[in-house]
């Protein structure tokens, strides 16, 4: 399940290094190409709370199977595209198996991992995904070395199909019945329009233009009022809005886009210090950057084993406390810090991260029976992207086209807000629950 986890953010990071090759092969400005990272972004951010339910009617296992299957047949389309489009709609695509995959290999761990070990089970797991984010960029380098970029989405096809193979070997676990489902389309579509419209804000402002602009100011509200008016009146959604009427829930969900805010934010803002104010080429960017996966990667089974023992609470408060420090620290001393100090700053947001995000994946789902791990855990992981996407437009809209020193400190102090603000949330989480004798959701 671990492996299946890792295939996700490895196609979301390994992108980047070819999209000037992308760019060049089809002749799109960088306006058209970002909708390449966008459309993956919103697809799976849709598709997340779409695939817990599914997992939760039919079984979280099968649902996984089916992920990795069509990520094996999408990522073989992708790497002969014929025409940009193609190559956005198949990698629009590669974001539904990502809105497939992801929660319900939690809500299954879940399911399947005795009390006491649930933390545990979610500690390696995300060391897994941030595996697959740190090493993408580093792969995907590797292959375009080799040859170009069709063999960045080639590498899929072994690599799903030998997740797909584990993933069998496993036993199915049951789900409610297909009577169970219910996915309202409008409320699909209302909430694609909140990330769109969300996403659209970055593109007005590096891009300016009358319809863009229309269009981001107009989307984003009109959507959210769309979906909650929808909500209202059917009582139901894509996102279970009564999932947040546990404080064990909405805390630890709260603090997931608070915490990934922060963490994207400062990892989308410092490959432009570095290479601006720092004047760093690509390779030593690479380097400067790694120590905040890295640690990630080694601190999440700790955390997880650690939430067992002591509880989620405390893990949460060191690990925000721990991100708060570092954005801290680097917006005090942005274009003061020696490059080895810089490093060891960001691994030390790698290492908060890493703490926090492990114990609010535990209290989350422990806020919730195992019935309905599914929906918890797909509206936990669209909780994630709702604070990336608005760090990336906090960053076009601080930065600019041409950032300066001044500016950087700007947004790294509204990030260190935003820290103080994560920090805050995860006082609000309760003692460990007991969902199992608690009553269940409507």
């Amino acid at each position: 399940m671990a492996l299946a986890s890792l295939l996700t953010p490895l196609n979301s990071t390994m992108i980047a290094v070819a999209l000037p090759a992308v760019r060049a092969q089809f002749h799109v400005g960088v306006g058209s190409l970002t909708w390449l990272i966008s459309s993956y972004l919103i697809i799976v951010a849709v598709t997340q709370p779409i695939g817990g339910q599914l997992g939760d009617a039919l079984g979280h296992l099968r649902v996984v199977r089916w992920g990795l299957l069509l990520l094996v047949v999408c990522s073989f389309a992708a790497a002969f595209a014929w025409s940009f489009p193609s190559l956005v709609a198949a990698r629009a695509l590669q974001g539904v198996t990502a809105g497939l995959i992801s929660p319900n290999v939690t809500a299954f761990l879940r399911k399947r991992m005795p009390p006491g070990r649930l933390g545990s089970a979610l500690g390696s797991n995300g060391a897994a995904v941030a595996t697959g984010a740190a090493i993408g960029p580093v792969l995907g380098g590797l292959l375009l070395a080799a040859g170009d970029w069709r063999l960045l989405f080639l590498a899929n096809v072994p690599l799903g199909l030998g997740a797909l193979l584990l993933v069998l070997t496993l036993r199915s676990d049951r789900g409610a019945g297909r009577s169970s489902l219910s996915i309202d389309a409008p409320s699909v579509l209302a909430l694609a329009g909140v990330f769109t419209g969300a996403t659209l804000i970055g593109t007005a402002i590096q891009h300016p233009g009358p319809i863009v602009i229309a269009a981001a100011a107009g989307l984003l509200p009109l959507s959210a009022s769309m979906y909650a008016l929808s909500y209202w009146r059917r009582g139901t959604g894509v996102v279970k809005l009564a999932l947040f009427s546990r404080r064990n829930y909405w805390a630890p969900a709260a603090g997931v886009s608070l915490s990934n805010f922060v963490q994207y934010t400062i990892l989308l803002a410092m490959p432009l210090y570095l290479s601006s104010e720092r004047t760093l080429g690509s390779a030593r960017i690479g380097l400067m950057l790694f120590p905040m996966s890295g640690v990630t990667v080694g601190i999440s089974p700790l955390a997880g084993r650690l939430a067992d023992r002591i509880g989620s609470k405390p893990v949460m408060v060191f690990g925000a406390a721990t991100l708060l420090s570092a954005a801290a620290l680097l917006s005090g001393t942005i274009g003061q810090l020696p490059l080895p100090a810089l490093a060891a700053t960001l691994a030390f947001t790698g290492l908060g991260v890493g703490v926090q995000q492990v114990a609010q994946q535990a209290a989350a789902l422990e806020a919730w029976p195992p019935r309905l791990a599914g929906a918890a855990a797909g509206t936990l992981s669209m909780m994630r992207y709702v604070g990336s996407v608005i760090g990336a437009a906090v960053v076009a809209t601080l930065l600019g086209v041409n950032p300066h020193l001044a500016a950087f400190r700007l947004l790294l102090l509204v990030v260190s807000g935003f820290g103080v603000a994560n920090l805050c949330i995860t006082f609000a989480l309760g003692q460990r629950s007991r969902p199992e004798s608690a009553a269940l959701m409507p």
